[in-house]
């Protein structure tokens, strides 16, 4: 399975890179409702989680299917120009024709796949689309019943309840990681020009891949989707709370939308999934392991680690070698010898890539 978007035909010109605080404020609260796929922000989040007042976090309950899972396209850019402010992308939200905006809202509420082609002029299929959304959650039912039933009601709540975010918390957190999403809009923008647009897209994800015939980028993802922005346009969009997930959104109304993480300051490049995969074997084979249980504590030579565990030198050599080759030995020499130690920074955050590359 895999999201690809095809080139063919595309121009550096049909690609635009810029920010958005709305999709920012969406990936803001993904993270709130699903703080498990998130483990690196958590000090963040248990600092919104008390500045949220007992109102926004209710509200935030019923309306968390718009970025539970299939993050809601409203909250995307609909159309260029980006860089507009929240309280422009809030508007512009807000002067969306009604009709519209149940349309492209009722997909995120639903979270799976369900036609919503004639959710507005076929009774029936407003019908089956609240039981099928009142089949995947009880919450997902009862905001699906409120959108086809009172949609301005639903729509004043939703710009209600990201006005309040936006007061308590979000508004801070913008002026914060701004500059960082702006260097990162302005080396994109560098690697466009200067690199063929496969290569330039696939550098958003270590595990997007470049397809030749006919030129595309392909992202690793559960989802099968095919996205061609010939004559659309497609926005890249870069995001430091998105982390881990990479958003392809293809809506035949609007342009492509990539919403990317952005690595943070000072975090460690995260691993591809073939990198993920190889140090969980290399870990497996049980030699590798014992060995691992000597290297933990203290740094030790090749010699040692033979007289501790009854294999031979060349034995020993073999088995460092592969760990090295995975980056989870450091070695230094001190004199004549070389000690050996687990490199236990990359060992701790193998928990968090096995959990990242699932959920990316």
């Amino acid at each position: 399975m895999a999201v690809i978007i095809t080139l063919q035909g595309v121009v550096p010109a049909d690609i635009a890179v810029g920010l958005s605080p709305l999709a920012e404020l969406m990936a803001c609260l993904h993270s709130v409702a699903e703080p498990e796929h998130h483990l690196d922000v958590r000090p963040w989040l248990e600092h919104v989680s008390t500045a949220l007042s007992e109102e926004t976090r209710s509200l935030l309950a019923v309306y968390a299917p718009l970025w539970n899972r299939r993050r809601c396209r409203a909250l995307l850019p609909l159309e260029l120009p980006l860089g507009r402010t929240l309280e422009q992308e809030l508007a512009r939200l807000e002067a969306l024709p009604l009709d519209e905006f149940v349309t492209v809202v009722a997909p995120g509420v639903h979270g799976g796949f369900f036609d919503t082609g004639d959710l507005l002029t076929d009774e029936s299929v407003r019908g089956a689309y609240v039981l099928s959304c009142e089949r995947r959650s009880f919450s997902r039912g009862e905001l699906a019943r409120r959108l086809v039933e009172t949609p301005e009601q639903v729509r004043a709540g939703l710009l209600d309840l990201l006005r309040r975010c936006a007061a308590e918390f979000f508004d801070a957190e913008w002026a914060r990681v701004r500059h960082r999403l702006e260097s990162e809009c302005a080396r994109v923008r560098a690697r466009i020009q200067a690199l063929p647009l496969p290569e330039a897209l696939a550098s958003l994800s270590p595990n997007a891949t470049v397809g030749r015939n006919p030129p595309a980028v392909v992202f690793d993802k559960l989802q099968s989707l095919r996205a061609d922005p010939r004559g659309r346009r497609c926005l890249l969009v870069p995001s430091v709370h998105a982390r881990p997930h990479l958003i392809v959104k293809d809506d035949t109304s609007y342009p492509v939308v990539v919403h990317f993480p952005v690595e943070g300051a000072g975090l460690a490049e995260r691993a591809t999934l073939a990198q993920v995969r190889l140090r969980l074997a290399i870990l497996a084979e049980p030699a590798r392991l014992e060995l691992c249980r000597h290297l933990v504590n203290e740094p030790i030579t090749t010699s040692d680690l033979a007289a501790r565990t009854g294999m031979t030198a060349p034995q020993v050599s073999r088995h460092l070698g592969r760990l090295r080759e995975v980056g989870l030995l450091t070695s230094r020499r001190d004199g004549r010898l070389v000690y050996h130690r687990l490199d236990t920074d990359c060992l701790m955050r193998l928990g968090v890539d096995v959990l990242t590359s699932i959920i990316r």
